[in-house]
């Protein structure tokens, strides 16, 4: 049984078998003061949900919630960072260096400038509320788990992505690398024994490395910025890290690798679906006559189309132009290039209606996490052009699956861009590998959300529900790889080799000195 089944069917069985558990109203801290807009994209039903149902929820983030609910939001300042960079430009020094190493002092960086604005570092300081619970963000900000010790209360921490050695190490949760890919190795999930080799690197590099560099830089950020009442007795970062009462990672098994975890490790991508909208009257009217169906152009919230070479968007709208279908293409900017006409440009559409349209026959995207969860909901055949990050590994997952094909942005080609496009548009594979794994997303015995929600109610239930965690937190690294008892067998088996050697030995010399002894006697006879 996977985690995912695990989890869902002991959530409903307490449904089913005592009803709603009672859930007092309880004082919830949601840190969030990365400005990441995307990752709040997917956490923010979840908030959301978590207000509707009653609790008092304190957020601290840049984005809001909306107007139509009632919670207390400390606003951080904005400096639009995302939009200001560029990851269409091949010559960045983040799109040459591999993910597991850039990470190291990228997570730091982005950790120093949230901590860094005064709203934050006001609320730090000087906020003297009480909470039940603590929400944090881990985006490679693994100091900003303090913020549970300032209020004393357990901490629940949300990951943008799936599970990882990084995180994993504190909470002995299962990462054999043998079978599961490291998220930035870009391995499928059978893999060969070079590709196992690489990715038992890519494994013990992330995990010795992230000790080595990027621990002492969070200790040093922990230090500067979480100046409050009470902070000099606070354990060290690695023990607070291990304190994490629940982590809700960005994954599910219809998409992700399917791995063993811990109890307290809950899947939660998919919450953020809903069933489709009825699109704005002019779309709508472009869509519904559109014979062909309509191919669906984005790249997300974080990656802007309009910043991408001319070379390549000459290239895209070139094998564009040859298909039947409409286009519609996220595209940002004013400045419009020289369009086909079966392709329509918007800053904005509304992605998941677009998506749960009938007449939608193809997602190009980037491989957000985000984006390939709502087009597997909807059942729609995906061209991935994966850009930085984890989106490689969603792309590789998703082409395993059968529902998608994959080229890495920085390798594409107008051949390889118009041979998967056309593949994807006239092999019918694509479209029904899409709807069953849309059908097995949507299987399940409780909703996706109110499983995520129960647990995290389970630990305000249960002060921080310790008894979920394993008893791997308790020991030594060397002692959770068993080395200890590799090193003992090890020991004995050569003391037991060393002894039987030395038997053998003594007893070969022994039956070699008799027979010497017996020849001498026979030779003094003669």
């Amino acid at each position: 049984m996977n985690a995912l089944a695990f989890h869902l069917i002991a959530a409903w069985l307490a449904f089913a078998w005592h009803g709603t558990p009672e859930v007092r109203a309880s004082n919830i801290l949601a840190f969030l003061p990365t400005e990441t807009h995307s990752h709040f994209n997917g956490f923010k039903p979840l908030l959301r949900e978590l207000v509707k149902r009653g609790h008092n929820l304190t957020l601290v983030s840049p984005f809001s919630l909306g107007n139509d609910l009632l919670y207390t939001h400390i606003e951080v300042e904005k400096h639009y960072l995302e939009k200001k960079i560029n990851h269409m430009d091949r010559s960045r020094l983040l799109n040459k260096l591999p993910v597991v190493v850039y990470v190291l002092w990228l997570g730091p960086k982005i950790t120093k400038i949230a901590l860094d604005r005064n709203a934050v570092k006001n609320f730090i300081r000087n906020d003297g509320s009480s909470f039940d619970l603590v929400l944090f963000e881990n985006f490679f900000t693994e100091s900003c788990v303090t913020i549970g010790h300032k209020y004393g209360a357990p901490v629940v921490q949300l990951l943008p992505f799936n599970t990882n050695p990084r995180v994993s190490q504190w909470h002995g949760n299962p990462y054999n690398p043998a079978y599961i890919p490291e998220f930035t190795s870009n391995f499928p999930t059978g893999m060969s024994f070079v590709q196992r080799l690489g990715n038992t690197a890519l494994a013990f590099f992330s995990t010795c490395m992230y000790r080595l560099v990027s621990i002492p830089q969070h200790r040093a950020i922990m230090d500067s910025y979480f100046d409050y009442p009470g902070h000099e007795g606070r354990p060290d970062l690695t023990d607070m890290l291990r304190n994490v009462s629940l982590t809700v990672y960005m994954s599910n098994p219809v998409l992700g690798t399917v791995s063993p975890t811990v109890p307290n490790f809950i899947p939660m991508a998919g919450t953020h679906t809903t069933p489709a909208k009825q699109l704005p009257q002019d779309l709508k009217e472009i869509v519904d006559g559109a014979k062909n169906g309509v191919v669906f152009f984005s790249m997300g919230s974080v990656i802007q189309a309009s910043k991408m070479p001319n070379e390549t968007v000459s290239l895209l709208l070139s094998e564009l132009g040859k298909i039947k279908q409409t286009v519609l293409w996220k595209w940002e900017d004013d400045s419009i290039p020289d369009l086909p006409k079966n392709v329509i440009v918007r800053k904005w559409f509304p992605q998941n209606d677009v998506l749960g349209h009938p007449n939608c026959r193809l997602f190009i995207t980037h491989g957000g996490i985000h984006s390939m969860i709502e087009t597997i909901y909807h059942g729609v055949p995906v061209l991935c052009l994966s850009v930085f990050g984890d989106q490689a590994q969603n792309c590789i997952q998703a082409k395993s699956k059968g529902f998608a094909e994959y080229i890495p942005f920085f390798e594409l080609t107008s051949k390889a861009f118009g041979d998967n496009l056309r593949s994807l548009l006239d092999d019918s594979r694509y479209k029904v590998n899409a709807q069953k794994s849309s059908a097995i997303l949507k299987d399940n015995p409780i909703s996706l959300m109110d499983n995520v929600v129960f647990w995290i109610e389970y630990v305000i239930r249960h002060k921080g529900a310790h008894h979920l965690k394993t008893a791997a937190n308790d020991i030594y690294w060397f002692q959770f790889l068993l080395l200890d008892v590799v090193a003992f067998v090890s020991l004995l088996s050569t003391v037991f080799v060393y002894i039987s050697f030395k038997c053998f030995r003594c007893t070969f010399r022994k039956c070699l000195k008799r027979k010497n002894n017996k020849i001498s006697s026979e030779k003094k006879v003669q």
